[in-house]
């Protein structure tokens, strides 16, 4: 076909705007190519300078504002809508017709499966009560996802995010303040930055950060730009990971679990040679904590040096490398830390979190133009956006309040937990405490697992016990787009799920992905998310599903007045002519009229809104040092606190405790210092007994190819793409009989999988990794440890076990484990 035939076939396509909205929180705009009714391709973003190229010297300040840049989707923005004609996709309801885990099912009628459900929510709250049933899609600030509970009567809450407590809870004893309050009060993250504000830094400190594999583009284009300035870029990691190979001066490989030993260990120095910032700390650092931290450094009270050299024997970072970098970090002002989270997705692991922001601290980089307050990873969300239009459901207001009564990824550990309390084999404040509860709350009774818009069994530590928890409930509900999904095998009954990027209508009440969709802060544009094709089957968006459950409990005149009588043929009219209605409304207002949106049918043509970004780019505490404020009138000194009086109350105090009073926090009572230390201890650190049986310490690192799970049978990521496989250093293996692509037994004692081996020196010996969210596929072979089937796919939560016992954050989850490696036997 030559290049005018294709042209001219393309000029009768349909052409539709959509975000892909999958976790990595950007919202890239999606350019769908429609042909007879299919997708035929998915293209960058031509809404904003259309063959402009981006890279280049030729790029003004102009280009580099956020609101006048494209930004282009990833790979998995690209490849996802091969999803939607997958032949195994799940495209009608489904009952369980085997043994929970067989994954055998049978198809029924949405009637049958909407009667089911209904009367599965009655039934369990009428015998176990109203503590009985959880929905999980993501939880954050304390709320409750079952999009019924408030007029139902039933549910419960759970505290926590699943990524970034371990920073949020530091953030509060040093900050006085997490991310989130600066989100309530002024519709942005008040701890991060702006992306151009690295521009403004003398040096960017990249610790654990792999931007590459899992951050939006804007990051990695901020990120290259800085280089291409002449803006030296540090990476602090395990592997040599793609960010390394692109964006890095230097790498500094470091072994997992020991960050906050060097992180000491450049204070070490600071200390030492007088190279703190001491007009800072004077005046914003409350001066009792910072010199018992000193003393400890210092080794004045334990009489142990916390040099470089002694850092050097945990980490393994030369000691001259920590020193030469602690001066250059010192006395290259502003510095732009930007710390991973899976720094504190470990045992202990919020004393690297503190560490880093005592770092900053320490170098007076905490609040300066190009400066970072060390207390996220580069979530570059820190300017106040616009408004978007939102759609008002007019909900009426229902009575009940569910409780906080667990963290969030500990729900299997109730749920398994719950027959050993029952039989009084552990009393409920023990119980309580194990799953992150406070004393005297009731306990949960989980009967009813609720599964939307993700993949836990699959995705949180403990995979075995999430396995065990959901053959031990009364009824599953799982919404899922494939019933080979680990999570799905679980279910007794399977609800197709909508691609919301581009089948349509999933945006009203009792949905989680409006139609309106923006970077988490609203950054710099909203994009409204246009239908591009007709589900297959009989795929049901979600909140007409909750909608039809509604009408079956009573509900729906409360639960979602505008749509309740709605027939199922005018359903997507009008919710596109409510999605109207709140446009117009939304661009009737004084200042947004006098932006001049397009009207709504002209927004239609092209459905981005871009706001002006105008003036300096935002730094941490911006707002609140420009307005006088004081950012640290959280803390009881008004000040940064490198030691927390609320932990040095001791075990004791916090297992009794709600901390703060109110929150449904229980921190569990664990031995947590109350200033950053070095910590050694832990199940699945390099300290642990386990480490005689299991001595490779195993990370679970993001993909570039996968969001979590999702994504992991698209067969364009796989394959020649992209190799699943278990990373090992060059000396582990070969002293293993192991090479390259060599099938291999990776095991400890709650797991074991049969993976092919990727041989590399670029990872630091003793350490291994496997790719976060690969799925749990059970293999022929079974075994006591393993009854489904041994792993033949690479799931590394089938490897890393729940959080230990004392625990003192258990909001964040872990991701490393320690194993074993061997060459599998053949036959």
């Amino acid at each position: 076909m030559t290049r005018r035939a294709v042209l001219k076939e393309e000029e009768k396509d349909t052409i539709r705007y959509t975000s892909c909205g999958f976790h990595c929180f950007d919202q890239c705009i999606l350019k769908v190519r429609i042909r007879g009714g299919r997708i035929v391709s998915v293209e960058p973003d031509d809404t904003l300078n259309p063959g402009v190229i981006r890279e280049g010297e030729h790029l003004d300040e102009e280009l580099l504002s956020p609101s006048v840049r494209q930004f282009r989707p990833c790979p998995k923005g690209y490849s996802m809508a091969r999803d939607i004609y997958d032949p195994k996709r799940v495209i009608y309801p489904m009952k369980r017709v085997g043994k929970r885990g067989e994954g055998k099912f049978e198809r029924i009628s949405w009637d049958e499966a909407l009667d089911t459900i209904s009367e599965k929510l009655v039934e369990i709250k009428e015998k176990y009560g109203p503590y009985s049933i959880m929905h999980h899609p993501y939880s954050y600030m304390s709320m409750c996802s079952f999009p019924l509970a408030q007029w139902f009567g039933a549910g419960i809450s759970g505290w926590s995010a699943h990524s970034d407590c371990g920073f949020h809870e530091p953030q509060k004893w040093v900050y006085g303040r997490d991310l989130m309050e600066g989100l309530k009060r002024w519709g942005q993250f008040e701890l991060t930055q702006d992306a151009p504000n690295i521009f403004k830094s003398n040096l960017i400190v990249l610790w654990g950060f792999n931007p590459m594999a899992m951050m939006d583009s804007r990051t990695n284009h901020n990120l290259i730009q800085a280089k291409e300035r002449g803006i030296p870029i540090i990476s602090i990691e395990s592997r040599y990971t793609p960010s390394v190979e692109v964006l890095a001066d230097q790498w500094i490989p470091i072994r997992p679990t020991t960050d906050a030993a060097m992180m000491i260990a450049m204070a070490n120095v600071w200390f030492k040679e007088g190279l703190c910032d001491k007009e800072f700390i004077d005046k914003w650092v409350e001066p009792n904590g910072v010199k018992q931290w000193e003393a400890y450094v210092l080794g004045t009270q334990d009489g142990i040096d916390k040099s470089p050299g002694w850092a050097e024997e945990i980490c393994g970072v030369p000691a001259e490398t920590i020193e030469a970098f602690a001066r250059l970090y010192a006395k290259s002002k502003p510095v732009n830390l930007d710390i991973a989270l899976s720094l504190g997705r470990q045992f202990y692991g919020e004393n690297p979190a503190r560490a880093s922001m005592y770092l900053q601290a320490l170098t007076g980089n905490t609040m300066i133009p190009g400066g970072t307050a060390a207390a996220e990873i580069g979530l570059w969300w820190g300017r106040k956006g616009g408004s978007m239009p939102y759609v008002d459901w007019k909900q009426q207001p229902g009575s009940y309040n569910p409780p906080v009564l667990l963290t969030m990824y500990k729900w299997a550990k109730a749920i398994d937990l719950r027959e050993k309390l029952d039989k009084g084999e552990i009393s409920k404040e023990k119980y309580n405490n194990m799953i992150g509860n406070a004393a005297d709350n009731p306990a949960p009774n989980i009967q009813m697992v609720i599964l939307e818009s993700n993949n836990h069994v699959n995705n949180l530590p403990g995979m075995s016990q999430s396995i065990s928890a959901m053959k031990k409930t009364t009824f599953n509900l799982v919404f899922t787009q494939y019933e080979d999904m680990p999570s799905a095998r679980y279910a007794d009954i399977l609800l197709p799920q909508i691609y919301s990027a581009f089948e349509g209508r999933n945006g009203g009440a009792g949905s989680h992905w409006p139609l309106f969709t923006t970077t988490i802060n609203l950054g710099s544009h909203f994009v409204y998310r246009q239908k591009c094709v007709d589900p297959p089957g009989e795929v049901k968006p979600n909140d007409w599903i909750w909608t039809q459950i509604a009408k079956r409990l009573g509900l729906a005149e409360k639960f979602n007045p505008r749509m309740a009588h709605v027939a199922e043929e005018d359903w997507e009219e009008t919710v596109e002519g409510l999605y109207k209605e709140a446009y117009e409304k939304w661009a009737s207002k004084d200042a947004i009229a006098a932006l001049n949106p397009p009207d709504w049918e002209e927004f239609q043509k092209k459905p981005v809104f871009r706001f002006p970004m105008e003036g300096e780019p935002y730094y941490p505490f911006k707002y609140r040092v420009e307005g006088g404020e004081n950012p640290f009138e959280g803390t009881d000194s008004g000040k940064i606190e490198f030691y927390s009086e609320t932990i040095s109350k001791g075990a004791e105090y916090l297992e009794k405790h709600e901390v703060p009073p109110g929150s449904g926090k229980c921190y569990g009572g664990g031995n947590l210092p109350p200033m950053a230390e070095m910590t050694k201890g832990g199940r699945d650190t390099f300290y642990s007994e386990d480490v005689k049986k299991y001595p490779l310490l195993m990370s679970s690192p993001h993909s570039y190819y996968r969001i979590h799970s999702w994504l992991d049978n698209n067969p364009l990521l796989k394959d020649d793409c992209y190799r699943h496989a278990v990373w090992m250093s060059v000396s582990d293996a070969k002293s293993r009989g192991i090479k390259d692509n060599d099938y291999v037994r990776v095991y400890n004692d709650i797991g074991e999988m049969e993976v092919p081996a990727y041989v590399t020196s670029r990872i630091v010996p003793g350490t291994v990794a496997i790719y976060h969210g690969g799925w749990y596929v059970p293999g022929e072979k079974k075994t006591d440890l393993m009854p489904d089937g041994i792993d033949s796919r690479g799931a590394p939560n089938l490897l890393i076990h729940d959080a230990d016992l004392p625990h003192t954050i258990v909001g964040s989850f872990p991701c490393k484990g320690l194993v074993q490696i061997e060459k599998r036997e053949e036959g």
